[in-house]
């Protein structure tokens, strides 16, 4: 580091300044006039005399979290899933008083599940919770809706957009406990570009993609995403769009979304990926169903370009 920069004023003393500080004076005291009535109102004008009062503290806003986090369940405790980091997507909504969301576990399950436990502690959990955030700064969850699933926990401070020195419980079901963190996630907005690699022909193509998020969760709890998409020199599609009703081919929740995309030879083109928790790069992987490019899948990393 440079050496220190030492500023020097030579104050003016022409006679000149003395009529510009009396009115500097008479400036000050007009805005100091102006802020105690603001304030306090007429009655409150007495006030702003020779002795001041204590100073003003205005008061404390409600807290407020509403937005999309992704949680990450570290499983410490002993038997099924010992040593696993579960991704939790989940949706927030109100303020200190009383926070709601619908948490989805961003992994794969078996499609049917006979013996107890066979898909993991989370498994079928109840996903809807309720709870609060302190003035402490604590949030607190707990499943409101309880079923045959495990009933899910937690507790963590949040401190901006991060949530730290959390931990969860789960109990009934598949019994699992640990630590939790979470970190808030930008929304999708923007044109993303990359590279995509077939795994199928080993091709490398050019892709951009424009997507935009709802700013409220859908019919399926989910946060709908529109967008299309532009390939060079790719095998057979050109161009993709997500159709309408929206919602019905998409859906994003944490960091994770999925949407499908529709070619002009009807091709559909089902992108998934992971949002980075800057916003600024996706981890996406796709595969085609249908359409002149059918079965083909592959992978690869965009980036948000600077509008």
């Amino acid at each position: 580091m440079g050496s220190p920069v030492t500023f020097f004023l030579r104050m003016r003393t022409d006679p000149s300044s003395r009529i510009r500080k009396t009115a500097s004076s008479f400036l000050r005291l007009r805005l100091a006039l102006m802020l105690c009535l603001m304030v306090g109102g007429g009655a409150f004008l007495g006030g702003c005399g020779s002795s001041p009062g204590p100073p003003l503290t205005p008061p404390s806003p409600s807290q407020s979290i509403p937005g999309n986090w992704e949680f990450t369940a570290n499983i410490t405790s002993s038997g099924l899933g010992h040593g696993e980091a579960v991704p939790i997507g989940v949706y927030l909504i109100g303020t200190e008083a009383a926070v709601t969301g619908t948490a989805w576990v961003q992994m794969a399950f078996p499609q049917v599940c006979a013996a107890q436990c066979c898909g993991g502690p989370f498994y079928e959990f109840n996903d809807v919770l309720s709870g609060t955030l302190s003035s402490a700064d604590v949030l607190s969850l707990t499943s409101v809706v309880p079923d045959d699933g495990p009933l899910f926990s937690m507790s963590g401070s949040i401190s901006g957009e991060s949530l730290t020195a959390g931990t969860f419980n789960l109990t009934g079901g598949c019994p699992a406990s640990g630590s939790i963190t979470g970190v808030e996630i930008p929304p999708l907005n923007g044109t993303y570009s990359g590279t995509l690699t077939s795994k199928t022909t080993g091709q490398s193509y050019k892709f951009s993609t424009t997507l935009e998020q709802s700013s409220a969760l859908n019919a399926r709890g989910l946060l709908s995403v529109s967008g299309r998409g532009d390939l060079t020199a790719y095998l057979c599609l050109t161009s993709v769009a997500v159709p309408a009703p929206i919602a019905s081919y998409s859906g994003m929740l944490g960091s994770h979304f999925g949407l499908t995309m529709t070619g002009a030879d009807g091709g559909q083109f089902e992108l998934n990926g992971t949002l980075a928790s800057d916003g600024e790069t996706i981890a996406v992987s796709y595969d085609v169903a249908g359409g002149s490019c059918a079965n083909d899948i592959g992978s690869g990393t965009l980036t948000l370009q600077v509008q």
